[in-house]
C-alpha cells in the first residue's frame, strides 16, 4: 500500500467515524442528560456527547451507541482506569472503557473474558474448557487463571452440580471430612427437573439452568463477568425483577433479603443487625411466584460478598479463594429443596428428648449455691425445667476443661450435677476453644506434646487472648486433633464432673486481640495478608475492616499448610464435629451439642443459639426469621436467649418473649453478667405465664420430636419430604404472596400456627391466615374458616396466638415438670378436621437418647369420612409406654351420638355443639398397635 492509498484510507475512516458519530446524535430522539447546569458546546463536546441547544431539553445528552462489548459491560463493578478530567478520547487511548453513562468511574478497565474453547461429554453431563480471550487488554484485580474447567453433572432428577475450578493446579476447597460430598452416581439422571444450556465453543462463557415442567430459567450467569483470579472469584445471575430470596446468613435481618451486600466470614459481634456475625452459610432458597422453589449452595468456606441488586436485579458473588463449587435444587416445593440440600450437607441430628425441655443459664451466677437455688426456685413456682446450665462462671480462672476450687469447687457440683440426674434433669456447661498457655496447665502441655495448635505464619504456636489470658487454640484439621480434644471431655467427665452436654462458645475464632498477641495488656501484632489480597470483602459492614479484627490472623497456619484465610469459617463447623463424636463416646448416648458459630453442615452435629443479643423488642422479632433462617440452612434445633441477653430486660418485655420462646426448638432464657436477675420466678406474672406457656410446650414435645425424627431420618422417596421443624408460612402456602414477606409469625410442623406480640404495650396482634381452616387452640372454635385473611386478635399480656391447621393429627402428652415426668404420662391426639373432613399426622415414639435407633414405634394417623386409623410400623419401642387415654375432634359435622374404638362404643364420649368438638377419654388404647375411632354415620354402619 502506497502513501497515497493509505492516506485516503485513514481520511475514509475518520470520515465513517465522523457520520457514526454525526448518526449517533441524530438518532437520539430520547436525550439522557450528559451535562450539568451551566454546561457549554466546548465542555459537552469535551464529554464525548452530543450538543443540540435546537430542540428539548437536554442539550447536552449522551449519544446513541452499540452495545459495549463484554469487556466493557455496563453491570460489571468497576475499576478506575484513567485520572481526574479524563475524556472519552484520553481513556479509550489507554485501551479502557469509557462510558459516563452509569456509575463512576466513567473510565474503567475492561475486563477479562472467558471463552469455550471445548466442550466434551462425561458421564453425567459436559466438562467445558476455558480459556482467557487473548484480545481483552486489561485485568481487573489480578491475572485471570486460565485455561478453566467447568463440570456440568445431572446428579438427580432434582440436583444439578456445577463445578469451575483450575484443572492444572489443586486450590483449596472445603474438606469431605467436615462438609461431605455425595458420592456421583454411575449414570445421569434420568428425568431431570431441570435442563442446562452452556455457550458454545468460540462464545463467551455461560450457563443457564432453566426449571423443564415451566420453562422458568433458575441462574443464568450472563449477569455478569466470570472472574476466576487467585485471591478473587466472581459470578452473577440474573433474578426475576421482585425476587423473594432467603437465606445467605448468618445475618441478624428479616427472612426475606433485600437488595444490599450480605457478608461471609464468621466474626463475634452482638447481632448487629445486618452484619455479619458467627456463621457462615452461602445457600439461598428462592421462591417464584408460580410457587415453585429452588435452591443454590456454594460450596466454599472462603470469605464472601453476595450482592443482591434492583434494576437490574442480579445476585452477585465475590469470594476470596477456593473454587466455584454450585449445587442447584429444583425443589419445587420449599421443604422439598431444603431436604435435597440436606441430602448434600447432611440430614440434621435427632437431639435427645430431654434437649426439647426448657433450659435456664445466666452469665453472672457467683457460685454453686445460687445455681442450686435456681434449680430451688423454679421446682417452688412449678414451671417446667429441663436442663440447668453455667457459663464461664465455673472455670477455674476462665480455663476450659477446669471447675472453680472455691466457688464452685468439684464436689458441691457432683452433688447439684446428681440431684439433678436424680431428679430427671440435666446439666450443661460451657467450654471455649482457647487454651491458657501456663506450660502447668495439662490441656495446654497435651496439645504441646501433639503439636495440635495452630501455628502462626513461622510454625510457632499462634496465642491470642480470650477469657484466662494469653491462649492457644486447637486445630481441628490436624488428624490428632479430635482425639486430643475427647481427652480433655473425658478427664473432666470421669475426674470432675458428668455433664450432659456441651455449649460451644467463642468459636469463630472470637479473640480479644486484633490479631495475634503475646501478653495480656497487648493489642496484637496486626496482620499480614496472604498474597495481598486483592479484593475485601464488607467485613462488619466496610472494607476498611481488616479480617484479622477480633479473630486469628489470616496467614496463620493449620495442618498441611492450609492458610486461616480458606479455613477460618470452618471453625465452629469442626469444633462441634469434635464435640458430638467425643460425648457420644463418653457417655455412650445421643450427644447435645449447641454451638454459636456454623458453617453447612453443622445441623448433623449440634444446634446453634443465635448469640448475644439484646433485651429489646426489636431483638425479639429478629429472633423469629434467626431461628427461620436456621431451618433453611439445616440447623432445626436453634433458639434465642429469651428476655435477652445484653441490657436489663423489663416485667412485659419478658412476658411476651417467654411465650415467644416457648415454641423454638431450642428454649432457654439467658443474659449477661452485671444485669438484673430475669428467671421467670422473678416476677409473679412472668411465673404464671411460664407455667402456661411451657406447659403448652411440654404437652407438645411428642409433636416436635417426631418432627425432629422426620427431618433426621434417611430421605424416603415415597415420603413427603421433610426436613424442618419450624416453617415459614410460604413453605406451605407457595401460591400465596401474601405469606413472601411474612417473619412475624411462623409454622410449628405444618399444622400449628404461633403469632405472638411482638410490641410492647400492645394487646392485639394481626395475624395473617393463609388459606383453609383454623381453629383457636385454646377454645377450639373456629377462628377463620377459610383463610387468605388478616385478623385484628385481643391477645392481653398473659396469652400467646396458636391455631391449629384444619387437616392435621397433634399428637400430644399430659405434661410435666421435666421430660422425664411427662415421658410417664398419657398421650392425646388433636383432631382438626379441614373442610372435607379429612385430616392426617403422625407420632414417634423411642428411648429419647439412643445413638443407633434400634427400637422404635412410628404410627401414622389418617381421618377421613368420619373415621381415625392408626397405622403402626418400626421394630417396636418398649411395653412400658403410656397408653392413648384422650381423642379430641375439632370441626366435627352434624351431632354425633357415639363413637367406637375397634368397633367398641366408647363410653368416655362428649360433644360440645358450640364449637362442634367431640372428645373421647378414657381410651387406654396401646401406642403400640394400630386402631379405628368411628364416629356419627360412620360408628352407626359398623352395628350393621
Amino acid at each position: 500500500m502506497n502513501r497515497f492509498q493509505l492516506a485516503s484510507l485513514l481520511l475514509l475512516c475518520c470520515g465513517l467515524a465522523s457520520v457514526r458519530a454525526q448518526a449517533a446524535c441524530m438518532l437520539n430522539d430520547k436525550r439522557e442528560d450528559c451535562g450539568y447546569t451551566g454546561v457549554n458546546e466546548e465542555l459537552c463536546m469535551e464529554r464525548g456527547c452530543c450538543w443540540n441547544p435546537k430542540d428539548n431539553v437536554p442539550w447536552c445528552f449522551f449519544k446513541t451507541s452499540p452495545a459495549p462489548p463484554p469487556q466493557c459491560r455496563r453491570n460489571a463493578p468497576r475499576f478506575e482506569c484513567g485520572y481526574f478530567g479524563i475524556n472519552q478520547e484520553g481513556c479509550e487511548a489507554t485501551g479502557c472503557c469509557w462510558n459516563p453513562k452509569e456509575n463512576n468511574p466513567w473510565c474503567f478497565r475492561p475486563y477479562p473474558t472467558y471463552m469455550v474453547s471445548a466442550v466434551t461429554e462425561t458421564t453425567l453431563g459436559v466438562q467445558v474448557t476455558l480459556e482467557m480471550d487473548g484480545s481483552s487488554p486489561g485485568l481487573s484485580y489480578r491475572p485471570n487463571i486460565s485455561p478453566l474447567a467447568v463440570d456440568i453433572s445431572s446428579e438427580t432428577d432434582n440436583r444439578l452440580h456445577v463445578k469451575i475450578y483450575d484443572p492444572s493446579f489443586p486450590r483449596w476447597e472445603v474438606p469431605a471430612s467436615f462438609s461431605p460430598i455425595p458420592d456421583p452416581p454411575s449414570e445421569p439422571a434420568s428425568k431431570p427437573l431441570y435442563s442446562y444450556k452452556v455457550a458454545e465453543v468460540g462464545q463467551e462463557f455461560s450457563f443457564s439452568v432453566t426449571r423443564t415442567s415451566d420453562g422458568e430459567t433458575i441462574f443464568d450467569t450472563s449477569a455478569g463477568i466470570l472472574q476466576f483470579a487467585d485471591q478473587y472469584l466472581q459470578l452473577s445471575t440474573h433474578l426475576p425483577e421482585d425476587f423473594n430470596v432467603y437465606g445467605l446468613g448468618e445475618h441478624v435481618a428479616p427472612l426475606k433479603l433485600e437488595p444490599r451486600t450480605y457478608t461471609l466470614w464468621n466474626f463475634d459481634a452482638h447481632t448487629p443487625p445486618y452484619l455479619n456475625v458467627y456463621g457462615a452459610h452461602p445457600f439461598y432458597l428462592e421462591l417464584r411466584p408460580s410457587g415453585s422453589a429452588h435452591g443454590v449452595f456454594l460450596r466454599n468456606s472462603n470469605g464472601m460478598d453476595i450482592t443482591l441488586t434492583k434494576n437490574p436485579s442480579s445476585l452477585n458473588y465475590k469470594v476470596i479463594g477456593g473454587i466455584l463449587d454450585f449445587y442447584f435444587f429444583l425443589g419445587p416445593s420449599s421443604e422439598a429443596v431444603i431436604q435435597q440440600y440436606q441430602e448434600v450437607i447432611g440430614r440434621p441430628q435427632l437431639p435427645p428428648y430431654w434437649a426439647l425441655g426448657f433450659h435456664q443459664c445466666r452469665f453472672g451466677y457467683p457460685n454453686v449455691q445460687a445455681v442450686e437455688t435456681v434449680v430451688e426456685k423454679y421446682a417452688e413456682n412449678k414451671i417446667p425445667l429441663d436442663t440447668m446450665w453455667t457459663d464461664i462462671d465455673h472455670m477455674d480462672h476462665g480455663e476450659a476443661f477446669t471447675l472453680d476450687p472455691i466457688n464452685f469447687p468439684k464436689d458441691r457440683m457432683n452433688q447439684l450435677v446428681n440431684k439433678l440426674h436424680n431428679d430427671g434433669m440435666h446439666y450443661v456447661l460451657v467450654i471455649d476453644p482457647g487454651i491458657d498457655t501456663d506450660p502447668l496447665y495439662k490441656p495446654y502441655a497435651d496439645g504441646v506434646r501433639d503439636d495440635i495448635f495452630i501455628k502462626d505464619h513461622n510454625g510457632n504456636i499462634f496465642t491470642g487472648r480470650v477469657w484466662p489470658g494469653i491462649t492457644a487454640f486447637p486445630d481441628f484439621l490436624h488428624p490428632k486433633a479430635n482425639q486430643y480434644w475427647e481427652n480433655q471431655l473425658s478427664e473432666f467427665y470421669h475426674n470432675l464432673l458428668p455433664v450432659d452436654g456441651i455449649w460451644l462458645d467463642m468459636n469463630e475464632i472470637a479473640n480479644f486481640c486484633n490479631g495475634a498477641c503475646t501478653s495480656n495488656s497487648g493489642e496484637g501484632h496486626g496482620n499480614i495478608h496472604p498474597g495481598d489480597p486483592p479484593y475485601n470483602i464488607h467485613n462488619q459492614g466496610s472494607q476498611n475492616t481488616p479480617l484479622h479484627v477480633k479473630t486469628v490472623n489470616v496467614n496463620a497456619q493449620h495442618y498441611g499448610g492450609v492458610l486461616e484465610w480458606d479455613a477460618h469459617n470452618l471453625y465452629g463447623l469442626s469444633e462441634s464435629i469434635a464435640t458430638s463424636k467425643a460425648m457420644m463416646n463418653i457417655r455412650g448416648k445421643r450427644s447435645f451439642v449447641i454451638s454459636r458459630s456454623t458453617f453447612p453442615g453443622s445441623g448433623t452435629h449440634s444446634g446453634h443459639w443465635t448469640g448475644d443479643n439484646h433485651s429489646t423488642q426489636e431483638k425479639m422479632y429478629y429472633s423469629i426469621p434467626g431461628m427461620l433462617q436456621f431451618q433453611l440452612f439445616g440447623v432445626p434445633m436453634v433458639g434465642s436467649d429469651i428476655c435477652g441477653f445484653n441490657g436489663p430486660t423489663s416485667e412485659e418485655l419478658c412476658s411476651r418473649w417467654t411465650e415467644l420462646g416457648a415454641f423454638y426448638t431450642f428454649s432457654r432464657n439467658h443474659n449477661g453478667k452485671n444485669t438484673p436477675p430475669q428467671e421467670p420466678y422473678i416476677w409473679p406474672s412472668v411465673a404464671a405465664i411460664s407455667r402456661k406457656v411451657l406447659g403448652i410446650r411440654y404437652t407438645l414435645i411428642p409433636y416436635y420430636y417426631t418432627l425432629f425424627y422426620k427431618a433426621s431420618r434417611p430421605v424416603d422417596p415415597l415420603e413427603a419430604p421433610s426436613a424442618t421443624v419450624l416453617k415459614p408460612l410460604f413453605f406451605e402456602f407457595p401460591k400465596d404472596s401474601n405469606t413472601y414477606g411474612i417473619d412475624w409469625q411462623f409454622l410449628v410442623g405444618s399444622g400449628l400456627l404461633i403469632s405472638p406480640v411482638l410490641a410492647l404495650g400492645s394487646t392485639s396482634v394481626n395475624a395473617y391466615f393463609p388459606p383453609g381452616k383454623w381453629y383457636d387452640w385454646y377454645g377450639h372454635g373456629v377462628t377463620s374458616a377459610k383463610g387468605g385473611e388478616t385478623l385484628d386478635l385481643y391477645t392481653p399480656l398473659d396469652h400467646i396466638q396458636i391455631h391449629i391447621r384444619g387437616g392435621s393429627v397433634i399428637p400430644t402428652q399430659e405434661p410435666a415438670l421435666t421430660t422425664t415426668e411427662s415421658r410417664k404420662n398419657p398421650f392425646s391426639l388433636l383432631v382438626a378436621l379441614d373442610e372435607g373432613g379429612a385430616a392426617e399426622g403422625d407420632l414417634f415414639l423411642d428411648d429419647g437418647e439412643a445413638i443407633t435407633i434400634t427400637d422404635y414405634t412410628f404410627v401414622k394417623y389418617d381421618v377421613a369420612n368420619e373415621k381415625l386409623t392408626a397405622t403402626v410400623s418400626g421394630t417396636g419401642y418398649g411395653s412400658g409406654v403410656p397408653p392413648l387415654n384422650t381423642v379430641t375432634i375439632l370441626g366435627v359435622q352434624g351431632t354425633p351420638t357415639q363413637a367406637k374404638l375397634n368397633g367398641n362404643p366408647i363410653a368416655g364420649f362428649s360433644f360440645d355443639a358450640t364449637t362442634s368438638t367431640l372428645t373421647l377419654t378414657d381410651l387406654k388404647a396401646s401406642m403400640g398397635e394400630g386402631f379405628t375411632i368411628t364416629w356419627g354415620a360412620a360408628a352407626a354402619r359398623e352395628e350393621l
